[in-house]
């Protein structure tokens, strides 16, 4: 699968189309790069890089983890030109002001890091990177994020969600389940979502969500509304690739209240199936 011919569609649209995602959107979309002015920016298109998501906040409201780009030039190559690095950054509210911003140190350097997602109680930071070890592009890892707020060692999650292709916009949710948007895999066009469950050190295989939530564009992200019964997907399906984002109906299970799309039991799949599988030993330690 290739993202090329949506990237040209995109660099064209984006001088000319402003998305706003945000007017029926009850997801917290949050602009990486004003973090420390604006909690409550949108989330964007980017002509480079497609979607850029939103900052992830703990549940306390406390603390923020987002990634926004710096050129850099790369360590080897006398006349090399810069390369644009990925950088993954900690912002923490105080007096209702984001302020103390820290850069996190989750890769090596001149690697990239990327689309941070923190667990619900601040315990664990997955995200995206190309650092050395990667099985392809983009691999999908996890962090644990101790008391005093330092980091431990950075973990591939490893084949069973990994591919030699790109895996990114990682999104944890119920603390557990956590969605992906991977390439590598034979789905439905472009980036498709995926679901696994991460419980301490084990995981699920990898399930795609199916056709009800994925498409033949890029599906970039999906948040779950269990009161609703609704999922919300972040998604290029729109008229000319533009971004868009896309309600999808569930419908309730009699016993336990979980949902599942209409007519596919791949997401009833992912949010019962339990943990096995360890993800892989450490690939990179500050």
């Amino acid at each position: 699968m290739t993202r090329s011919l949506t990237y040209i569609s995109t660099l064209i649209i984006g001088l000319f189309y402003i998305i706003n995602v945000a007017a029926q959107n009850p997801m917290k979309f949050e602009n990486t790069i004003a973090v420390a002015e604006d909690a409550n920016t949108n989330g964007h298109l980017s002509t480079l890089e497609g979607y850029i998501p939103s900052m992830s906040v703990t549940q306390d409201g406390k603390t923020a983890y987002f990634s926004k780009t710096s050129e850099q030039k790369p360590l080897y190559g006398l006349f090399s030109k810069k390369e644009r690095v990925h950088e993954i950054y900690r912002a923490e509210k105080i007096n209702g002001k984001w302020t103390n911003i820290t850069k996190l140190d989750v890769c090596p350097k001149y690697a990239s890091a990327k689309h941070p997602t923190v667990s619900e109680d601040g315990s664990r930071l997955f995200f995206a990177s190309n650092m050395k070890g990667s099985y392809g592009k983009y691999d999908i890892y996890v962090t644990d994020i101790n008391t005093d707020g330092s980091l431990g060692v950075s973990k591939n999650l490893g084949p069973k969600v990994n591919t030699k292709e790109d895996e990114l916009y990682p999104n944890i949710y119920n603390s557990t389940l956590l969605f992906f948007a991977s390439e590598g895999r034979d789905g439905f066009g472009g980036l498709d979502l995926y679901a696994t469950q991460v419980v301490q050190n084990t995981l699920t295989p990898s399930v795609n969500l199916g056709s009800h939530i994925n498409s033949s564009r890029d599906d970039y992200s999906i948040q779950l509304d269990i009161e609703k019964g609704e999922s919300y997907v972040v998604s290029n399906r729109g008229l000319n690739h533009t971004i868009e984002q896309v309600t999808i109906s569930y419908r309730r299970q009699p016993m336990d209240g979980s949902v599942v799309a209409y007519n596919d039991k791949n997401l009833d799949a992912a949010l019962t199936a339990e943990a096995s599988h360890k993800y892989t030993s450490t690939s990179f330690e500050d």
